[in-house]
């Protein structure tokens, strides 16, 4: 067990008892895991803003029936989206909190890839609904 602080080891559990890893290959295997993921969840956040914006449902005011819009299909799959936004980003958060260095970084580049590769439209977009 390692205390709270970052290290350098190769010996790691992550997230999942079956998830350890003993050696270098397997962490660079990892990480390489771990960068998809944090890539994905950027991928999530933008395609959830896309939604909003292509489907022109608004997240804050609206001028139709709100009981329309709590059971619009846009709004379910709204729903299912955001969970599995914050299933990663908690994965993420505890994956981070392993304070394994190399995971760290990889937790990082793969959101700082997922940014870089999904949100460029997004910066121009002033309003960030449902993000």
């Amino acid at each position: 067990m390692h205390s709270m602080s970052f290290h350098y080891g190769v010996q790691e559990t992550i997230l999942f008892e079956r998830w350890r890893t003993t050696d270098w290959q397997g962490i660079f295997g990892s990480s390489i895991g771990i960068i998809l993921l944090g890539a994905i969840y950027e991928a999530l956040k933008c395609y959830r803003d896309y939604l909003c914006v292509s489907t022109s449902f608004q997240c804050n005011s609206r001028n139709v029936s709100k009981k329309n819009d709590l059971f619009s299909i846009i709004h379910v799959l709204q729903t299912v989206l955001h969970a599995l936004q914050i299933i990663l980003g908690y994965f993420l958060m505890f994956i981070f909190m392993t304070y394994n260095v190399y995971l760290c970084i990889a937790v990082v580049t793969g959101m700082t890839i997922g940014y870089f590769l999904f949100s460029w439209q997004r910066s121009h977009n002033e309003n960030e609904c449902c993000a």
